[in-house]
């Protein structure tokens, strides 16, 4: 998988932003990690509760694990079910990795952040914010504001199109808008290549382009071809899922 993992070394402590896919991926992880650190604390943060950014937690057992109160919760509720239709989904392609996928732990994060949270590594910060609805309900971001550098999850993803099973159309957009309030000069997706703003820019007029078509096909059913970007079983589910938002506004 082309998730971004980050380290961020500070004097003190060193952070690891998502762990992974699998044991084997965490551990990898880890062993680097702590490489990095060099005897320094290593912490750890999810950005969401997606397989692939939090499923190797199993191996930073000991090690306090951040993320939102929702992603723990989302954890409980679907982990097991994500685990079993990804292997199944990756076993034509690679079935070793699916294997490694079915084998898999489901560890939880150990704390959660309500609201905002603030991780200090020695001679620099990381201002954790539990950003609510975008890619899922429960998206977390980590900001550094001494280097005005983002990590975004999959808020943000560069190597594709934003993916949209779990998202909430009509939220997402506010999201990324109130991120680039921030005035970060770096963001690092969930997926792909590091950006500046301004790919974040074109990419919060797609999903405003997106939320005008659910909004318009909600009010109007069959009201023509949503955005060329995405396909149009994409789009059904993008479509189910902003009835699922109008239905329950947060």
């Amino acid at each position: 998988m082309d998730v971004n993992c980050v380290v961020v070394q500070g004097r003190e402590r060193c952070l690891l932003v998502d762990t992974g896919s699998t044991a084997g991926e965490g551990q990898r992880l880890r062993t680097a990690a702590l490489e990095i650190a060099a005897g320094r604390e290593l912490v750890v943060v999810n950005t969401h509760a997606h397989y692939d950014h939090c499923f190797g937690n199993s191996a930073f057992q000991g090690t306090p694990i951040w993320a939102s109160a929702g992603c723990v919760r989302d954890l409980l509720e679907t982990g097991a079910r994500q685990r079993e239709l990804a292997a199944a989904g990756w076993e034509p392609k690679d079935p070793e990795f699916a294997r490694a996928l079915a084998a898999a732990p489901l560890a939880l994060p150990t704390n959660e952040v309500e609201g905002r949270a603030r991780l200090e590594l020695g001679g620099l910060s990381v201002e954790l914010e539990a950003v609510g609805r975008g890619h899922t309900d429960h998206d977390l971001v980590a900001f550094l504001p001494q280097l005005r550098v983002l990590i975004a999850g999959d808020l943000v993803e560069e190597s594709g199109p934003p993916a949209l099973e779990d998202c909430w159309p009509f939220s997402w957009p506010r999201v990324l808008r109130r991120l680039l309030d921030w005035e970060p000069l770096t963001i690092v997706p969930g997926h792909g290549r590091v950006v500046g703003p301004e790919f974040v820019r074109r990419q919060l007029g797609e999903l405003e382009e997106l939320a005008a078509w659910c909004l318009a096909s909600l009010d109007t059913p069959r009201g023509g071809r949503g955005p060329a970007l995405w396909s149009e079983a994409e789009l059904r589910s993008a479509l189910a899922r902003a009835a699922v938002e109008r239905a329950s506004p947060g």
